[in-house]
């Protein structure tokens, strides 16, 4: 008898975002060794209306595992207090939907929140608890919000205080990059019990993207760079807004919906360059990426975000063969240089930016060279189904072999 894997997440497919993207095919290669059971939301993101005509039980009929759904959840409603009690609303929605007996629950971030519900989900039921953390937003906090005042410094360090008392319980927690799993480790986590399981690209959505921007950018009279995920404040797109008003005869296009979306749009006013089509179906971001000259992101200066994030719009964005302009610093900036395809620039410095863009679109031979060492490095190493395969030996090895089984 096959053994039983719970999986928590706010994210799933049929949507897109990049939560969901990691744990769809975190569940399909862990359905060929164990029983999976997925409890989400109805897809919701950016809005429960942009999947209205789709057909959920025939979607989620098709896949190898369980999926247990509760209501929509719009993840972006509200202002930062509400936006916290309604992710602590939505794990215990969760948490309640977790029926029946399971071996191990996998708490799957963001919500960060699911990692303390998950927990408990795991105690309740006599299983193994694992957290799948992609973003330290504990951390982001300390750094960006913390400062504001000292009640914020106050609710900061509660907050990190609580995410660390989740950590030391975890029997395993799987980082979404090594510099995650080592502030995991930093925060309490046991590093006999972390492992580090990278973001990539899932091999279907590869070969859509192989298939559907096979060469070079589509003849058009302008330029274009684009932005295509999460218009949030790490992303900080103003300075590209500032970039693309020191360029007028190049396109810009941000694709995407988030918080600061309503003031990326004030900042753009006046701006007859810089389009918003907001948050663009699969297809559509496939037929951006053919059409663009330049593929664009950005994280902000913050010491948590240095030390964990890579972007995983910069998978897509290398498997497109398009040249990548990344404003930040870290981890991200060592990956980009490994591949060797991209040029890299200090975040939030708009002249450093226009450079950038303005040297990739003079010299069409080095985007060129570019995208194809971008290309060619992501098919090589970044598999996500490859990378997935590490955390279900992970799981089978330490919670399954002869002799821990029965400690279970």
């Amino acid at each position: 008898m096959k053994k039983r894997v719970m999986i928590m997440t706010q994210f799933f497919p049929p949507e897109t975002y990049a939560g969901a993207n990691r744990i769809g095919p975190m569940a399909g290669v862990l359905a060929g060794r164990f029983e999976v059971t997925v409890v989400t939301v109805e897809p919701s993101y950016p809005s429960p209306e942009d999947y209205v005509g789709v057909s959920l039980e025939e979607h989620d009929a098709a896949l190898p595992c369980r999926v247990l759904r509760v209501a929509p959840f719009r993840p972006h409603r509200g202002g930062m207090v509400f936006r916290t009690l309604r992710e602590h609303a939505l794990a215990a929605r969760l948490a309640l939907r977790s029926a029946g007996p399971t071996d191990v629950v996998i708490a799957s971030s963001p919500s960060m929140f699911l990692g303390p519900a998950g927990l408990a989900v795991a105690r309740a039921k006599g299983a193994r608890f694992v957290w799948d953390v992609r973003d330290i937003t504990w951390g982001y906090a300390r750094d960006l919000v913390g400062r504001t005042s000292p009640a914020m410094a106050a609710a900061s360090r509660a907050l990190e205080w609580y995410m660390r008392r989740v950590l030391v319980r975890a029997d395993l927690v799987v980082g979404a990059s090594e510099g995650i799993t080592g502030m995991l480790v930093e925060g309490g986590a046991d590093p006999e019990r972390a492992v580090t399981v990278p973001n990539g690209i899932s091999s279907g959505l590869l070969h859509e993207i192989l298939r559907a921007v096979p060469g070079p950018p589509e003849t058009k009279p302008r330029p274009l760079v684009a932005y295509a995920g999460l218009v949030g404040y790490n992303q900080h797109l103003g300075t590209l807004v500032e970039a693309a008003r020191a360029l007028p005869g190049t396109d810009f296009v941000v694709a995407g919906e988030g918080p600061e979306l309503p003031l990326l749009r004030r900042e753009a006013q006046g701006l007859g360059n810089v389009f918003f089509p907001g948050y663009l179906r699969r297809e559509e971001v496939l037929g951006l990426y053919r059409r663009s000259d330049v593929l664009f992101a950005q994280a902000r200066d913050a010491p948590v975000i240095n030390a964990t994030m890579v972007p995983v719009k910069l998978f897509e964005y290398m498997a497109a063969g398009r040249p990548v302009v990344y404003a930040g610093r870290g981890i991200a900036v060592g990956l980009l240089q490994r591949a060797g395809c991209a040029i890299t620039v200090p975040p939030e410095d708009p002249s450093a930016l226009r450079a950038a863009m303005e040297r990739l679109l003079r010299e069409p031979g080095l985007g060129s060279e570019l995208g194809r060492r971008g290309r060619e490095f992501v098919c090589a190493n970044y598999c996500r189904e490859t990378l997935m395969e590490e955390l279900s030996l992970a799981l089978e090895e330490r919670f399954f072999r002869r002799g821990v089984a029965a400690a279970i």
